[in-house]
């Protein structure tokens, strides 16, 4: 009788955990590699194709220069650099060859079919122009030398011209863009991939708790 009452626990607190996690996960976007909350509710972009986090980019799009390298102490942000851009591109074509992953070029349209929205988008991304449901979101990286204190561009448009600035300009130019569209152009910035959630660990333990009653009641 006692081993049965255990049983009810485990499975009803499974059961609660499931529909928290599931809740959680309502309103989920993908594209590609990459999936966020389409609400907003969310910081991160999970990559699964590179085991990578990227920060939305509404996140970052009222960062200067110095306060995108402060993030790196906060919460381990890191900016992107051009190898990494081209990391964030495959992981959006989940892997397809998109013909934006040169370097040397300063500006490239990256082959898109047209498959998604500027709506979807920015509901992956976060609004980085802040006008709502725009039709460009923009992020900045380091161009391909990190220390040449220069940035290159990511112009995601209306699911038909995608376009990658290897070198836009100084990083002074960024701040510059930033001032002109009132904060509204994102940094892109990456992270590894974080460890899971304590929900995750308490759903584990629950199905190893009622594995060990199930052994001792045998």
């Amino acid at each position: 009788m006692k081993y049965k009452f255990l049983n009810k626990v485990v499975i009803t607190s499974v059961f609660i955990f499931s529909c928290v996690m599931n809740s959680a996960n309502a309103g989920l976007i993908t594209i590609g590699a990459l999936t966020s909350n389409d609400d907003g509710s969310t910081e991160v972009i999970t990559d699964t194709l590179n085991n990578l986090e990227w920060l939305r980019w509404d996140h970052s799009a009222n960062f200067n220069y110095s306060q995108a390298l402060a993030q790196n102490a906060l919460s381990g942000w890191t900016i992107a650099g051009a190898n990494e851009a081209n990391l964030f591109l495959d992981a959006l074509y989940n892997g397809f060859s998109h013909g934006c992953s040169d370097n040397i070029q300063d500006s490239l349209f990256c082959v898109d079919s047209g498959s998604f929205s500027s709506e979807e988008y920015t509901a992956l991304l976060g609004d980085s122009s802040t006008r709502g449901t725009s039709s460009i979101d923009a992020a900045w990286f380091y161009d391909d030398e990190a220390l040449d204190g220069k940035a290159g561009y990511l112009k995601l448009g209306s699911g038909t011209s995608n376009e990658k600035f290897n070198t836009y300009g100084s990083i002074a130019t960024t701040e510059e863009h930033r001032l002109l569209s009132n904060g509204t152009i994102g940094w892109l910035m990456y992270r590894p991939t974080a460890v899971p959630e304590p929900t995750t660990f308490a759903i584990f333990a629950l199905g190893l708790l009622c594995l060990t009653i199930r052994r001792f009641k045998k």
